[in-house]
Order: C-alpha cells, then sequence, then structure tokens
C-alpha cells in the first residue's frame, strides 16, 4: 500500500436514508486539519465510487452504518484491488447494529469500531477501537456565565431513559429541567416531544448549568452476543466541547479513558439524591461550575477532536501497511 497523502471519506449507507449524515463532514475536517484541505474529499456513498476514480485516494474510509440493505461496496472494492488502496469502514452504531458486520468482513482491510466491547467480537484480523469525538467548527462555544435552564436533556426517549428519569422527577422539585426529543411520555412534566436541529443542540449545552449524559439501551441487530455498550457516544463530547458540565448516569467505569472525575471534567451519579447534590454544588457555586465546563471544553479540545481520531486511524493503517 502506498504512502497515504491522499484520503477519501465517504457514507456507509445512501444519504437518502442517512440521518447522521452531517457526521461525515466531522471526520473530513479531522483529516483536513492533519493533510490539508486538498488531501482529503468527502463525499456520499452513491458517488463515492466516481470520486476515488477521479481523485486517487490511498485510502477509502467508508463511515457511518453498514446495516441498510442498500448499502453495498462492490465498486469502491473494486477501485481499492486495482490501485492498492486501503479499504477502511469506521462503524459509528457498534454494538446496536454489531450483527450486520458480515456485510463487511471479508471485503474491508481495517476495522474500526465507535465500540472497545464490540471489537473484541469480531472475526477480523485488524479491528480498532475509535471512538467518536467532536468538531470544534460546529461544537465549540465559548463559555456562557448566563444560563437559561439548570438541568438539560436531549435524546429519544427510550425505556431506560425514561426509567431513570422517573426516578429523578421527585428529587429535581424546584429545578428548572428540560427534556426534549421524540417518544417521551405525556405525564412528564419536565419532558416535551420537540427535535432539535443538530447545529443548535451546542447552544443549549452552552446555555444549560448541568447537561445529563444517558446511554441509549435499544438494539436494532444485537442479538448474536447481546453486547453492552460501554464506549459514550458522541454527544459526550460534543457536549463538553459547547463548554457545559455534564451529570453521568454511571453504568460503566470506560468515562475515566475521555474525562476525569478527580479534575471536575465530568461528575458522574448513580442515583437520584446524588444527581440532585450535583446539581445544588453547581447552581450555589457558579465560579466553581465554570471551571468544571472550562475543564471538560479544554480536555475536549486537546484529546476529542476529529482531528485526534483521524490521527489516530492513520497511525494504525500505518501500523498495518508494516506489518
Amino acid at each position: 500500500m502506498d504512502a497515504i497523502i491522499r484520503v477519501l471519506v465517504c457514507s456507509a449507507s445512501p444519504d437518502s436514508i442517512n440521518n447522521n449524515a452531517q457526521l461525515r463532514g466531522y471526520v473530513g475536517e479531522g483529516f483536513r486539519e492533519l493533510l490539508g484541505d486538498a488531501a482529503v474529499r468527502v463525499c456520499s456513498l452513491e458517488v463515492a465510487e466516481f470520486c476515488a476514480e477521479a481523485f486517487g485516494p490511498q485510502l477509502v474510509l467508508v463511515f457511518g452504518s453498514c446495516m441498510p440493505a442498500v448499502s453495498v461496496y462492490h465498486g469502491l472494492k473494486n477501485y481499492c484491488l486495482r490501485s492498492g488502496a486501503c479499504m477502511a469502514f469506521w462503524l459509528h452504531d457498534d454494538p446496536y447494529e454489531f450483527d450486520f458486520n458480515y456485510k463487511i468482513v471479508n471485503i474491508a482491510d481495517v476495522i474500526f469500531s465507535n465500540d472497545r466491547w464490540a471489537v473484541t467480537h469480531y472475526q477480523h484480523p485488524r479491528v480498532y477501537h475509535v471512538p467518536l469525538g467532536a468538531s470544534k467548527a460546529d461544537h465549540y462555544r465559548p463559555l456562557r456565565p448566563q444560563k437559561q435552564r439548570d438541568v438539560f436533556f436531549c435524546g429519544v426517549g427510550f425505556p431506560n431513559r425514561v426509567a431513570l428519569l422517573r426516578d429523578c422527577a421527585s428529587n429535581l422539585d424546584g429545578v428548572h429541567v428540560e427534556v426534549l426529543g421524540a417518544e417521551w411520555p405525556g405525564e412528564m412534566r419536565f419532558a416535551r416531544n420537540e427535535r432539535i436541529e443538530n447545529r443548535l443542540l451546542p447552544d443549549y449545552y452552552a446555555s444549560s448549568l448541568v447537561t445529563l449524559n444517558i446511554g441509549r439501551r435499544y438494539d436494532l441487530a444485537n442479538a448474536r452476543f447481546s453486547l453492552d455498550a460501554p464506549t459514550p457516544g458522541p454527544r459526550t463530547f460534543e457536549a463538553a466541547m459547547a463548554g457545559t458540565v455534564q451529570c453521568m448516569f454511571v453504568e460503566g467505569l470506560e468515562i475515566y479513558d475521555y474525562f476525569d472525575s478527580d479534575a471536575g471534567e465530568i461528575l458522574l451519579f448513580d442515583s437520584p439524591a446524588e444527581l440532585r447534590r450535583h446539581v445544588d454544588m453547581l447552581r450555589d457555586d457558579a465560579a466553581r461550575a465554570a471551571t468544571m465546563a472550562r475543564a471538560a471544553q479544554q480536555r475536549a479540545l486537546v484529546d476529542h477532536t476529529y482531528a485526534r481520531r483521524a490521527e489516530r486511524i492513520l497511525s494504525l493503517i500505518g501500523s498495518v501497511a508494516h506489518a
């Protein structure tokens, strides 16, 4: 394989059904920071084969979800075989769609998974863990001393989230709480079914004293091993980049690999009472809240941008090439 001087980033599923197409741009942003604008192309799956032929990349990085039946990669694989380019996949929905990786294990030169536990269950010789991250261009916000709400959460009302917030409801009396998203039950006084555009979400984080971090439990294709998801999702990094204090419901210890609770980069809770103690502490000490938000943001800027993820991908592919 030639040295990587040009990279093509394309989605793993067609844009017509891809709800996360904006993430592809963040990946491209990371590679451009390392390699320069001229060395990177970003495109949809629909035109990826044509872009590869015209651009001549040494790395084709297929990013996203390979689950849809219309996601096919034969043309891209043929280009890589003819040119000697590396064909890599970076899957962002493990372990929830793990059972569909059979579609790529025989054509991928390298696989990157967003989930650390899922990596150990692939039947492929070159699989590595690369979590998602945050975009400085889209997610960074200057720290805001004035907040519009005490506690904020945005996401789908999956059963585990509904159960947790029901348990926390009485402990949050007297606290300004806003929960937005879809599929929230009508009886939850602080939740409403209202979607927020992705471009606006960092503004909600930045204007919230506390942002809740509650993982999802909703598998689409995870029956083979029924894997848990220990790696935090992208909103963990995006919220930190926006400058908010996150209170994360503890379901595993991997978060310590990304943020230091002792340094104030994140707060963890495992009971409604502990959440209320965190909220009260932050409401009573604005200076401490600002210090914690700044610490989280600085950690995101240093360690959790897509440039850092691209750096790791290039390093791992380089080690494969020289093996």
